[in-house]
């Protein structure tokens, strides 16, 4: 079963009808746009049981024919990038035109503007990298141009010309997202980050854009549901205690289920109940006021003995050493961000500037500039280029000096170290506010509750009022601590908390209370305070009844979403896209990628391609087959991993979907001539199905990937680039530099060039004479680069130490053609060379130096035809 129809079956047998409609919705579209996400969110609360309206439309399952879109793959070619603006050192307006098919070779030296134009293109377009600092598009350092970062980039797709706006830090178009992107920095991630396939083939990517839909459908239903159980958490109906009785039970036990029947049983609260909970109440009261006497004082004694302790741990010497710590961290960090300002702004009019009394009058501008001058404009308010700001104390007009001034004080206030000493200080003022206060000792019944402690344990009496003092002494010294300037304040006494005797008290006191109610009718007491509690919750539970309803609807509008948020769960989604990945994908990607690593010539490398996928993705993480754990890039040369890089991205682009155009710059770097002509062949071969960019500062590289565009019969168009003192990205008219042409591109360069020169022949010999001899000159390094293409058929190439011996079977020149190539290159010595005052060779007039090309132009096509028949004649020495 085919990877389309795997997923029909799928969606049919397993989905739910608003799954089916949203795979429907992505198999058609790269991604569902707000409308769509709306609609299937609909469908899906609808699914959960919430009452919609209007009604969604019945969800359309998805079908074969909608899975056409996903196989087919939509074609796009990079036309022209235009109008750059602010881009690095590039000119304004600087542009680049690329063949729509084939090849195409950007030629330049280094700081030409190469990187500039493939800056542009790695954040318009798909490229490998994580680190958004790393997409960062700059303008030019050293200039003076303001504004934004913007270019055209010109498409051709299914439905004509698009011209496809770009601005640094904007998001990349969805059209673009077809176009890859190698460089340096993908490189990086293809060896350490894995080669994360994110545009899958065969409509592998519908799971995984459906979980994606599914996440994004959850953050939609979270945040619906979010303010539900926050009022949830509010609307609430407070018991005076908490207790088993029966409202209260049906309130903790309450459900979206309850109806308003059984909340109004519960609610049931009559006159007559009021009378019998006030005759309980008289009944209870009159029996136990001694026993309530002493429950109270125990409590109060074993509440009293938690704050003791409580506050001997706040104030112990641990603690007050903490206080002092953390104000002197507080006092150095002010004092570093002082020195900072004082270092920073010493040559400011004023001294003073960071200190604690500049920073006041800071931060009262900044709240009447926030709050009444400049309300809505954060502060502080700057010149622009468009207005002149006023001052926030003098309200003239800020000059430019001033202006910058403002400036230079908000880095500094917002710097590491004001920001610090800002937080450290924050510490110490809410240190102050924890500091626990000595309330207890100062309320209306602490001398009668302490007389109280004091009948039954005059020396615990004694201890609590050591205590006392104790603790009030050193809560001044932690607030001298924290507040003041002087450092901490001395302690004379130790902290013992009598923390221990006052629980023990309370026990006592507890104990005697519980003897006291088990002597007076235990049995009749229990029987009438459970009944009044029973009454006294009802009558509660009555008087909440329209909150506890309203809580029942919060209860069942939650449980909806709940339901909503089931529906959205990605699970299943996961582990079926996992195995559509291993089906239909895995063997493919590891079989292209050993494929790609043998035509690079790095199959020897023991790194291998495994599988780790996510919700959203599928990734191929590429694993150093070594027990160290090491990156990659820790264990290859830089030459290797450049070439398992681009062996990872040519992988990459083989699996994707349909056949976008690939944009490289620099491949070979690192790389070693042999591993540099293999890259050569494989990027030439990759423009026989796709558009391929390639931007190179690499002449022989250059040189090679044209003789390996020609071999296959690839189009090739070359430009060339070049810098000056004002700007880069320069399109160089004459093209690529000479050394750079074969033959057939010189010859043409020699035929432009004369088109100029033939016409002053008859204005001005001399000038002639001059510009007719360096033509002259350029035919003989024509015939000397001859020699090397068509007579040795690039057997031996000048600059390099590879002999391709194969090629010998293409080798023959008879005498005619030797005869010939001897007779032009010696007339292009004779007119190249400077020849004596008296000599008697005559200047070659314009029809002869024609004569002279077709000449050379002739010898071409023989030799030509002469290896043709050549390597037909050797059969036995044909590649195999």
């Amino acid at each position: 079963m085919g990877a389309a129809e795997d997923i029909l079956e799928w969606s049919t047998t397993k989905l739910t009808p608003w799954r089916q409609d949203a795979l429907r919705r992505l198999a058609g579209d790269a991604a569902t746009g707000a409308q769509d996400q709306d609609d299937l969110l609909s469908l899906v609360k609808e699914s959960a049981g919430f009452s919609i309206s209007p009604k969604p439309a019945a969800p359309i399952a998805l079908a074969k024919a909608h899975l056409s879109a996903v196989t087919a793959g939509a074609s796009l070619q990079i036309k022209t990038i235009r109008n750059v603006t602010n881009v690095n050192r590039l000119m304004q307006s600087a542009a680049l035109t690329f063949a729509v098919k084939g090849l195409t070779i950007i030629y330049g030296r280094n700081g030409s503007g190469k990187s500039g134009f493939v800056r542009i293109f790695r954040t318009a377009c798909r490229t490998r990298s994580d680190n958004p600092a790393k997409l960062k598009v700059l303008a030019d350092v050293y200039g003076s141009s303001a504004g934004p970062q913007e270019a055209e980039i010109v498409i051709e797709t299914a439905a004509g010309e698009v011209v496809v706006p770009w601005k640094a830090g904007g998001s990349a178009s969805e059209a673009l997202l077809q176009v890859a992107v190698f460089d340096s920095n993908a490189a990086e991630l293809y060896v350490d980050g894995g080669n994360q396939i994110q545009f899958l083939p065969f409509g592998l990517a519908l799971p995984h854009k459906l979980n994606a839909l599914c996440i994004t459908l959850k953050s939609k239903l979270e945040a619906e549901r979010k303010p539900i159980t926050d009022q949830i958490a509010l609307v609430i109906v407070a018991f005076e205690l908490q207790r088993a009785t029966k409202a209260q039970t049906f309130y903790s036990a309450l459900s979206a289920k309850r109806t308003d029947a059984q909340i109004d049983e519960m609610a049931k609260f009559s006159k007559d109940d009021q009378i019998r909970i006030d005759e309980l109440t008289r009944l209870l009261t009159a029996t136990m006021a001694s026993g309530a006497d002493l429950t109270a004082l125990s409590a109060w004694v074993q509440g009293f003995g938690k704050e003791c302790g409580s506050l001997a741990q706040a104030l112990s010497d641990a603690k007050l050493e903490e206080y002092y710590t953390l104000k002197q961290q507080a006092v150095e960090a002010r004092k570093a961000a002082g020195l900072d300002a004082a270092v920073l702004f010493s040559t400011e009019p004023l001294p003073g500037v960071g200190g604690e009394t500049w920073r006041r009058l800071w931060l009262a501008a900044r709240d009447y500039s926030i709050a009444d001058a400049y309300p809505a404009r954060e502060f502080p308010v700057l010149n622009s280029t468009d207005a002149e700001e006023s001052c926030l104390l003098c309200h003239q007009p800020l000059s430019p000096a001033a202006s910058e001034r403002l400036g230079r004080f908000q880095a500094f206030v917002g710097g590491a170290l004001a920001t610090a000493a800002d937080q450290t200080e924050l510490k110490v003022a809410a240190a102050v506010i924890a500091l626990p206060n000595l309330a207890m000792f100062t309320s209306k019944d602490w001398p009668n509750r302490l007389e109280q402690i004091r009948k039954r344990d005059g020396k615990l009496a004694e201890a609590i009022i050591v205590f006392q003092s104790s603790v009030a002494e050193r809560h001044a010294a932690a607030v001298t601590t924290l507040e003041g300037t002087k450092g901490t304040a001395p302690v004379s006494t130790p902290v013992i908390s009598p923390e221990a005797a006052l629980t023990e008290l309370s026990q006592l006191l507890s104990q005697e209370a519980a003897a006291l109610a088990s002597a007076d009718e235990a049995g009749q007491r229990a029987i009438l305070a459970a009944e009044q509690a029973e009454l006294a919750d009802r009558k509660i539970f009555a008087a909440a009844r329209e909150t506890v309803i309203q809580r029942r609807d919060l209860l069942k509008l939650d449980a909806l979403y709940l339901l909503a948020l089931a529906e959205v769960q990605t699970t299943g989604i996961t582990k079926k896209a996992n195995d559509l990945v291993d089906i239909h994908l895995t063997k493919v990607v590891i079989d292209r990628y050993e494929a790609e690593r043998k035509a690079l010539d790095i199959a020897h490398l023991k790194v291998s391609l495994t599988r780790k996928s996510d919700q959203t993705k599928a990734a191929f993480q590429t694993t150093p087959g070594t027990t160290l754990t090491k990156l990659t890039s820790d264990i290859l040369s830089e030459g290797e991993q450049r070439a398992l890089a681009l062996a990872a991205f040519l992988t990459e682009i083989a699996v994707t979907e349909g056949n976008g155009p690939i944009v490289v710059d620099d491949p070979v770097s690192s790389l070693d001539r042999d591993r540099g002509l293999r890259v050569a062949e494989r990027i030439a071969s990759e423009a026989l199905t796709r558009q391929v960019v390639v931007f190179t500062h690499d002449l022989v590289f250059f040189n090679d990937l044209c003789r390996e565009a020609d071999t296959l019969g690839v189009t090739a168009e070359t430009i060339a680039l070049f810098a000056d003192a004002a700007n880069a990205g320069k399109v160089d008219p004459a093209g690529v530099v000479w050394r750079g042409l074969n033959v057939n591109k010189r010859l043409a360069r020699i035929r432009n060039d004369f088109a100029t020169i033939k016409k002053s022949h008859a204005l001005s010999p001399a000038d002639y004479e001059v510009a007719i001899k360096n033509l002259y000159g350029r035919l003989r390094d024509t015939y000397e680069r001859l020699v090397e293409e068509c007579i040795f058929c690039d057997v031996i190439r000048r600059g390099t130490d590879r002999i391709e011996t194969q090629k010998l079977r293409m080798v023959h020149l008879s005498d005619a053609l030797a005869v010939r190539f001897h007779e032009g290159m010696s007339k292009a010595n004779t007119y190249s060379h400077d020849n004596p005052a008296a000599a008697t060779v005559a200047v070659p007039n314009p029809t002869e130096f024609e004569s002279d090309l077709e000449s050379i132009e002739k010898l071409i096509g023989d030799l030509k035809m002469e290896s043709s028949k050549a390597e037909a004649a050797r059969p036995s020495m044909k590649l195999k």
